[in-house]
């Protein structure tokens, strides 16, 4: 028996794959909203004033909202056709890169939507503003704090979460 197969690591795996399920459940809704709010946008009737670059905007933000939706959903398709395979670690690792790739498409769609929102309420030089603030605390709370914790618990010796 591996170290692998050991009740502690199957323990470890099984709360590893419910941690996923979890998140995966939170940030599916999330992109469901997205998906909606979009479509009714464009259904509007003031969405037929929109300019050129807000019907760009749009439709880019559409597009990647719309992959977010795929690619959040491929573990849980992973983990169905998996089922029963002995593969649960492939499926959590596999899972928590989607999931990370999901996490960055649905801040790209925020952004589309802060940029078409803003842009149609108050123009481009304040869009400009508000999409830079967005993207540093984006990098802050999405990337910079979260590599530094990790950073601490190695310097620490501290779990492999």
């Amino acid at each position: 028996m591996t170290d692998r197969d050991s009740p502690a690591a199957s323990h470890h795996l099984d709360r590893e794959l419910n941690e996923l399920l979890q998140e995966l459940r939170v940030i599916q809704g999330g992109i469901l909203l997205l998906v909606g709010f979009l479509l009714v946008i464009a259904f509007s009737a003031g969405f037929a004033g929109a300019t050129d670059f807000q019907r760009v905007v749009y439709y880019l933000t559409l597009l990647v909202t719309g992959v977010a939706a795929i690619v959040v959903v491929a573990p849980v398709v992973h983990h169905r056709m998996a089922f029963r395979r002995r593969d649960k670690e492939r499926v959590v690792v596999r899972g928590n890169h989607q999931i990370l790739a999901a996490i960055g498409l649905v801040a790209l769609s925020i952004l589309g939507i802060l940029t078409l929102v803003t842009d149609y309420l108050f123009g481009s030089r304040l869009t400009v503003v508000i999409d830079v603030l967005y993207a540093g605390l984006v990098t802050i709370f999405w990337v910079i704090l979260p590599l530094h914790s990790l950073r601490l618990a190695r310097l620490e010796g501290s779990g492999t979460d």
